[in-house]
């Protein structure tokens, strides 16, 4: 004997069953004020008849609706990403708009073209070259190099050192290097010190030996040797590390573009926001 059973027959008595899908990513999704579970749900057994249904995101609402769930069938609902549901979540984080354009980071690229030759001779009949002559006629003998300047600017308006920015970015390698460049810096400043005070001395010492001896000689040797290791120890007290970037524009626009989505991420806001 055959038994066929009603497609009704699968659910309970008055009930039916509601599916909701979620285009939008972390959303918690509410049937009758009830948080049920997030992205998508699944209810195979629920009562007939209308049903508040709302998905929050970041305790934004970014859909409600009233929906009718008939008895023995199934009611399916996609909350879709639109561009209304996008704004409905900025529009409700201001403060966190606000707070992510005072942190972003830029890398702002200008190009320029220097050209180098044999004098520094502007010429006035070819604007941008450079003659050896003060003339036009040997532009040929100049080379054109096409030189890129970059700045790291933050929330737009502010302009920060490299260091700044590995420190923000979490460079690190940079960070590393920058200690290490420092450290030798401020061991030949030490260094320093020691050799013009040495110099200082022995230049003081030469020049009394000079005016008691008969013979200045050997006092003058030693002076002499005294005022060059006094300036080779100022040389290298007042020497400076390096200026220059950490790091290749490519690779600074990289970090920042991570920093950016993270900061994102920690605020709330989409990750294709930009202000």
């Amino acid at each position: 004997m055959t038994c066929f059973v009603s497609p009704t027959s699968i659910f309970a008595a008055g009930t039916g069953s509601l599916k909701v899908f979620s285009e939008v990513k972390d959303i918690q999704i509410f049937v009758d004020e009830i948080l049920v579970g997030t992205d998508r749900v699944e209810m195979s057994a629920i009562e007939s008849g209308q049903h508040y249904v709302k998905a929050v995101q970041n305790g934004v609402i970014i859909y409600s609706e009233l929906v009718s769930v008939p008895t023995g069938e199934s009611t399916t609902i996609l909350v879709k990403a639109t561009q209304q549901s996008q704004k409905v979540v900025l529009d409700a984080k201001y403060k966190e708009q606000q707070e992510y354009k005072r942190k972003k980071l830029d890398i702002l690229l200008s190009k320029s073209f220097q050209t180098q030759g044999s004098s520094s001779t502007y010429s006035d009949y070819f604007p941008g070259y450079y003659s050896i002559f003060g003339m036009g006629w040997t532009k040929s003998s100049s080379t054109t190099y096409e030189t890129t300047d970059w700045k790291i600017i933050q929330g737009g308006i502010q302009e920060i050192s490299d260091l700044q920015f590995a420190q923000l970015v979490g460079d690190k390698g940079s960070l590393t290097r920058v200690e290490q460049t420092n450290r030798q810096y401020e061991e030949m400043s030490g260094t320093g010190a020691i050799v013009s005070l040495v110099g200082l001395v022995a230049t003081i010492a030469g020049f009394s030996s000079a005016l008691a001896s008969p013979n200045p000689d050997s006092g003058l040797i030693i002076c002499t040797f005294g005022i060059i290791g006094t300036i080779a120890g100022l040389g290298m007290i007042s020497a400076t590390p390096p200026v220059g970037h950490l790091v290749s524009p490519a690779t600074a626009a990289e970090q920042a573009d991570g920093f950016n989505q993270l900061l994102k991420n920690t605020l709330g806001l989409p990750e294709s926001y930009e202000p």
